[in-house]
């Protein structure tokens, strides 16, 4: 072992970005037990979005956890209005098929 090296010090000294968004989340615990049972549904759905896109937001240098963390949530939000908006348009075009609506 090279001088001053010892065991201990050697290996990862940098924790792992996906250890460091783990951590970030673990201590928002105790506001998501706060939350109604509605928001903590919705909450949790905006954690998953997170870990979904770990991948990208380690890309990210960075030593704040909290930016690529709302970055995902938001690609995640703008995910799901873009999948509304389609099926709202599908719907608006069947009804205006069928003669329901008038097309704008």
């Amino acid at each position: 072992m090279p001088y001053g090296c010892s065991s201990e010090n050697m290996g990862r000294t940098v924790p792992t970005w996906r250890g460091r968004v783990e951590q970030e989340i673990e201590r928002l615990v105790p506001y998501r037990r706060a939350l109604s049972s509605e928001d903590c549904c919705n909450f949790d759905i905006m954690l998953n979005d997170v870990r979904y896109r770990r991948a990208a937001g380690g890309m990210l240098p960075t030593q704040e956890e909290w930016k690529p963390m709302l970055l995902s949530m938001l690609l995640g939000a703008h995910q799901r209005i873009h999948i509304l908006e389609n099926r709202l348009e599908s719907l608006e075009r069947q009804l205006i098929d069928v003669g329901v609506i008038d097309e704008h």
